[in-house]
């Protein structure tokens, strides 16, 4: 593992240029992967009404570090797909806004329309049990989320909701929510594996294939859409600068990799 890999802290993950996850259709095949260029985004533009809402609904001190993420960003998407063109854009996990939380939970709570997400499982026993919780993050496009609880012996863990359990989901997936977050940067194409989530790619024949995340590269390069290839950033490094011929005058014109 590289050293960048080693010291990547969660907000490394907006600064990275051209990021890579190596997706396969059968995780557990040895078939040879396929290069998806994605995109990270985290959005800055503060909502501090919303917070001071937020702030009021999350008055345990277990939800302080919910608070002071919120009061620097506002939300973030992670894993959205830029090339190539058969890969549909949809993010692999969306925080959402401050401003939509609540309406994203109810869609959860008894009556609204993901509620079955937490009706018809082992899940139920905790959603149910009357302790206050948000959902905050969505995976892929639905119903699967991620929450975290407002009060009780869960207050400030984070779980992972899902129509499909393929693990024990009474355990939290991330006792903080910095936790989640270090989680996340320590290997983004396990933590996808563990939410269940897929790049989604339209195959020849029109039809959706998910494939499951296999490894993240870091500055993973730069795709030429043309031939379907990439440059990895340390062939950059080593490349000479050469001089590309134009004519414009007396003017040297120098390209740049």
């Amino acid at each position: 593992m590289s050293k960048i890999q080693n010291e990547r802290t969660f907000y490394d993950l907006f600064g990275d240029s051209k990021p890579i996850l190596k997706v396969r259709f059968d995780v557990n095949s040895n078939n040879e992967t396929t290069e998806v260029e994605v995109q990270n985004l985290i959005n800055q533009q503060i909502d501090n009404k919303g917070i001071e809402a937020l702030k009021a609904k999350c008055s345990h001190t277990a939800l302080e570090e919910l608070i002071e993420f919120y009061s620097s960003y506002n939300g973030f998407i992670l894993g959205r797909p830029v090339f190539p063109e058969e890969a549909i854009k949809t993010p692999v996990i969306r925080l959402l806004p401050v401003a939509e939380l609540s309406e994203f939970t109810k869609l959860y709570q008894p009556n609204g329309d993901r509620a079955w997400v937490m009706d018809y499982n082992k899940s139920k026993s905790i959603y149910r049990a009357g302790s206050e919780w948000l959902a905050f993050a969505e995976i892929e496009r639905g119903s699967a989320c991620l929450t975290i609880f407002l009060e009780g012996e869960n207050a400030g863990k984070v779980f992972l909701a899902t129509p499909e359990p393929r693990l024990n989901i009474l355990k939290p997936i991330a006792k903080s929510f910095n936790e989640l977050l270090q989680r996340i940067a320590k290997d983004p194409a396990a933590f996808f594996r563990l939410l269940g989530a897929h790049i989604t790619i339209v195959g020849k024949d029109s039809q959706n294939f998910g494939y499951s995340p296999v490894e993240y590269i870091d500055g993973g390069g730069i795709t030429n859409p043309e031939k379907g290839e990439r440059i990895t950033l340390n062939l950059l490094k080593n490349q000479k600068d050469e001089p590309v011929s134009k004519n414009d005058g007396d003017k040297n014109w120098w390209k740049f990799w």
